[in-house]
């Protein structure tokens, strides 16, 4: 499946992913786009960490919604790639605001650097991921060619 163009991913996707809330239940923790989160914050240090993605490998690009069972799949795969590299992690889920889309299988990972961050997106088809630092507010990173805002 072909990447959407830049185009695409600015105008048909960024409100969406900005109208979503990152969940975090067993850290009891949501994360939002353009929002700073201490509590997250608390926990990078735990970790000796100091940024961190929330990523998801469901619907590979946004282009088509796959079904349950193929999601649980490639939702799979992303925990055991993570797990193999040897990151921590906690499981996480994005939800719509207005619910107007599936609650998505995410996972959120401690101790990734942007460069890493944008590769696990690619990886796994995304256009985006969210990205943040300690102390900063978490911010969409997009993980398309030719995509660096």
């Amino acid at each position: 499946m072909a990447a959407p163009t830049l185009s695409a991913a600015t105008a048909a996707f960024e409100a969406a992913y900005r109208a979503t809330r990152y969940v975090v239940p067993v850290l009891g923790l949501t994360l939002r786009v353009g929002q700073s989160h201490s509590d997250l914050d608390t926990v990078l240090r735990q970790h000796s960490a100091t940024s961190w993605m929330f990523i998801s490998a469901c619907n590979p690009w946004s282009a088509a919604a796959l079904c349950r069972y193929e999601n649980l799949a490639l939702h799979q795969n992303l925990l055991d790639a993570i797990r193999a590299a040897g990151l921590t992690l906690f499981e996480g889920v994005g939800e719509a605001d207005d619910g107007q889309w599936p609650a998505e299988s995410s996972v959120l990972v401690l101790g990734v650097d942007e460069v890493i961050a944008r590769a696990w997106g690619e990886r796994f088809a995304q256009n985006a991921v969210l990205f943040g630092r300690t102390d900063e507010k978490a911010q969409l990173l997009w993980c398309l060619p030719d995509v660096t805002a």
